[in-house]
């Protein structure tokens, strides 16, 4: 046998060695995944054909000669085609690139030209012994062009390598240099016939570097990995493909042993990965999704709808000896509803987090993602604004039913859009707790509340002192009174000038970090009130374990008091247990003349409201604070 066929057959080996390992398994379908199993049959057709030419010229004697012809030319072909497809393998992470039609076309334009100059061009042939090969024109040409895609590869893991997995670079240019060494030695000695065997090298190494499909999946459960699942949903978004997915969430921890754990996730996954027509991926925890690709008829929405209650009712019956895990679903019929991975995610990551009492299930549509994308322009508008000092403080008076004058006010954040127009607390404080922003707003309008009773010496127009809110993040940040006392130091504040309001809340955890908190701000002078009393679920142990000096009644409990007659009884009993435990009260949301004869007559201390004044800017508050204090006795 001839040695050139034996070196060939040896790649042609490694080839079906390499098919075989991708057939048994299952793969996900990536794009760079389906181009290098194109690869590995084009290499693996060019290997073919190789052995053929040899075989062609060997026995061209006995042949037409139109038949060793075509197989030499189809062979070069083949050899260029190959090199072709590892230059489309080499850019298949870089999007623009891969989105690009002209220079896709035109990429495609420089491997047909080859071809036909290699069909025109002529071909000799060289047979002595053992040795076997073409030559002439025809195998310079396919010489030049195949390295000038091999070439590009290599260039295109520099250009691009910051939008490429380094792991695919590093492959890629063990690849290309493998081969280019190959076919740089056959130019130069024809007679060793390299370059099949050094291809089917390269893509030896790429498959066991990255292109392996065990590399996707998850070695303990069998499913997709969470970095397949953000590979595979960029890529969806990326070609515009349309899908439904159904999330499997299950707690964070079932505390349960590390084996039964382990076995119940396997019994999860086996069972998830039966339903056809879909992928399952495992995502971070315990959670999975399940991905229907759309078909040309678009049924994949009524397949997952159908499979949805069908896995529900299989959840509801628990699973081993751990019964009913509590799982909960999110199901997202089109893909529209998110514009891309970091948008899915988005969506995933807020509503897994999201289920109220028994819910089990929510559907999320177009309204999702438009939700986050509200939510990341607003993100956005905080941290300009932050960085930019449009953040500002407004301030509503306080009424003081004793003095008959405005003896304190509450500190508001306000902020102002790129275009100077108020953007409402409603809007941005919300998405400015959800965003963790919230303690640097907390910070900066403490900061300048500081400044301004400061700098306006308010004290010497009878502010006794200003209220401050504080977020449930900045209760829990132990760092907090450090933080306080520094920027008061700094401002050169009094801090009996202060008082931080803090309001009930269900989502408070650390409950200790905040009563430390507060010993330390009111040893240095600080005072507490407890804000929006009325609206939580633990009121009556607020004001008896919390260290506060005012309680503030919240807007409903006040308007409830003049409309229901039920609420006068409980707020007229609220009162006067407050009363007795030597603490002063602060009504919200007095609206009308009627309602402050109300308050005044069921003994509460303090009076906030619109009545007064709306919250006003700095200079206004000032204003409104000399023309009324003054003109009252």
């Amino acid at each position: 046998m001839n040695l050139n066929i034996e070196v060939q057959l040896c790649g042609l080996f490694f080839d079906l060695i390499l098919i075989y390992f991708i057939v048994r398994h299952e793969t996900v379908g990536l794009y760079s995944e389906r181009i290098f199993k194109r690869c590995i049959v084009i290499y693996t057709g060019c290997i073919v054909l190789d052995i053929l030419s040899v075989l062609g010229i060997v026995y061209r004697a006995s042949l037409p000669p139109f038949v060793t012809l075509s197989l030499c030319k189809a062979y070069l072909i083949s050899l260029v085609f190959s090199s072709y497809f590892a230059f489309v393998y080499s850019y298949s992470d870089v999007l623009h690139l891969r989105e690009n039609e002209f220079f896709k076309k035109g990429v495609f334009a420089l491997f047909i030209s080859a071809a036909i100059i290699i069909v025109l061009a002529p071909v000799e042939y060289y047979h002595a012994g053992r040795v076997v090969y073409s030559h002439g024109a025809s195998v310079v040409a396919a010489f030049v062009f195949s390295p000038i895609f091999l070439l590009s590869a290599l260039i295109c893991t520099i250009v691009y390598a910051k939008s490429m997995n380094p792991h695919r670079i590093k492959a890629v240019r063990t690849w290309m240099i493998i081969e280019l060494f190959a076919a740089e030695i056959q130019f130069v000695f024809p007679h060793m016939l390299l370059v099949g065997f050094g291809s089917s090298l390269g893509l030896f190494i790429l498959y066991a570097e990255l292109e392996n499909p065990e590399v996707y999946l998850d070695r303990n459960i069998g499913c997709f990995t969470l970095d397949t699942f953000n590979m595979y949903i960029s890529q969806e978004y990326a070609d515009i493909k349309k899908f439904s997915s159904i999330i499997v969430c299950n707690k964070e921890e079932w505390k349960l042993g590390e084996e039964q754990e382990k076995a119940i996730l396997l019994e999860m996954a086996g069972y998830l990965n039966s339903f056809g027509g879909s992928k399952l991926f495992r995502l971070s925890r315990n959670d999975f999704v399940l991905i229907y690709d759309k078909n040309e008829q678009e049924m994949n929405e009524i397949e997952s709808a159908v499979n949805l209650d069908v896995i529900r009712q299989r959840f509801d019956q628990g699973w081993g000896k751990a019964g009913n895990l509590n799982t909960r679903f999110l199901y997202i019929p089109d893909s529209k509803a998110a514009g891309s991975l970091d948008e899915y995610v988005a969506i995933y990551m807020r509503y897994r987090d999201s289920f109220k009492g028994e819910e089990k299930l929510k559907t999320l549509d177009e309204s999702a993602g438009e939700s986050i994308r509200e939510f990341n322009n607003m993100t956005k508008e905080i941290r300009d604004a932050l960085q930019n000092d449009r953040i500002e403080v407004f301030f509503q008076p306080i009424y003081s039913i004793e003095t008959g004058k405005f003896v304190s006010a509450e500190a508001l954040a306000r902020m102002r859009g790129e275009d100077g127009k108020l953007i409402m607390p409603g809007k941005f404080i919300p998405v400015a707790e959800e965003s963790g922003l919230i303690a640097e707003i907390g910070e900066r309008v403490f900061e300048k509340t500081c400044r301004f009773i400061k700098d306006r010496k308010l004290y010497d127009m009878g502010i006794e002192y200003v209220e401050v809110n504080l977020s449930v993040a900045q209760c829990e940040n132990p760092k907090l009174s450090d933080i306080y006392k520094e920027i008061m130091e700094r401002t050169g504040l009094d801090p009996r000038y202060i008082n931080l309001e803090i309001t009930e809340s269900s989502t408070l955890i650390q409950r200790s970090v905040l009563l430390d908190n507060m010993k330390k701000l009111i040893e240095a002078g600080c005072n507490f009130s407890l804000d929006d009393f009325g609206t939580g679920e633990s009121n009556l142990n607020y004001i008896v374990d919390m260290p506060v000096k005012i309680v503030k009644f919240d807007r409903k409990m006040v308007q409830d008091y003049f409309n229901l007659e039920r609420a006068q009884v409980v707020m007229t009993a609220t009162v006067g247990m407050i009363k007795e435990l030597g603490l002063k009260i602060v009504a919200e949301g007095v609206e009308t003349e009627e309602q402050v004869e109300g308050i005044k007559a069921l003994g509460i201390d303090y009076i906030q409201g619109f009545y007064f004044s709306k919250p006003i800017s700095g200079n206004d508050f000032v204003e409104f604070i000399e023309k009324n204090n003054n003109g009252r006795d």
